[in-house]
């Protein structure tokens, strides 16, 4: 069965397609080797379009911001040209989008200095005639 593409960005979602070959471009981002004959060498996942897996039914790849951090929500996404994008099968990117929220908990706040408590020492003005 060929796959159709979305209703909505349909251009750009067949060029990211093309040049993936219509195959999954994730290369270890969502934590599997990808390493069907075992070799220990990092290798690109092996679903295709149309592809039948038990868990989900048919392959249908999303095309995705190549940093998906930066450029992860959806606006941004959907203005970058087809060479900033990739194509990813959903566990793919499912996997990395986890990865990503589980990194971001991780990090400590960011301090906002707009807001900032601490104390700040300002010197009194002197006046011209004295040597600074």
């Amino acid at each position: 069965m060929t796959i159709r593409p979305p209703l909505v960005g349909a251009p750009l979602w067949s060029a990211v397609m093309k040049n993936a070959e219509h195959r999954c471009e994730c290369r270890g981002a969502c934590g599997k080797k990808h390493d069907p004959e075992r070799t220990r060498k990092q290798q690109r996942c092996p679903r295709r379009n149309g592809d039948h897996v038990s868990k989900r039914g048919e392959v249908v790849l999303i095309a995705t911001p190549r940093d998906p951090i930066n450029e992860g929500d959806f606006v941004a996404a959907a203005s970058l040209p087809p060479r900033r994008l990739i194509a990813m099968c959903p566990e793919c990117h499912d996997a990395v989008r986890r990865a990503i929220k589980r990194a971001e908990k991780q990090m400590p706040p960011a301090m906002d200095d707009l807001f900032d408590t601490t104390e700040y020492y300002i010197p009194r003005a002197g006046k011209q005639g004295d040597a600074a």
